[in-house]
């Protein structure tokens, strides 16, 4: 194996432990949350507090999504070095 293979497997196994961590964040969230509440003026700090919940999921999201396509290209560029290497391609 190259170096080059290897450094890109440190490098996926960084952003997979780094998806994972966001996965697992976001569920505990997801618990948090509820689904339907109904809440009269004295329990509207619940209100507030079901709004910052749904702001971080939503902001998490993202970077769940960027750190996917990342890992995804990872893969196929890894994938595609290995075969060229045992190919002898490269």
């Amino acid at each position: 194996m190259s170096e080059t293979f290897m450094n890109l497997l440190m490098v996926e196994s960084v952003v997979t432990a780094a998806a994972v961590l966001m996965f697992l964040y976001r569920a505990t969230l997801d618990m948090k949350e509820e689904d339907h509440i109904v809440l009269d003026d004295a329990e509207s700090h619940l209100s507030r507090e079901q709004a910052a919940i749904r702001q971080k999921v939503t902001w998490l999201s993202k970077y769940i999504r960027v750190v996917s396509v990342a890992w995804c290209l990872l893969a196929v560029v890894l994938v595609s070095l290995w075969v060229a290497e045992g190919l002898n391609l490269v």
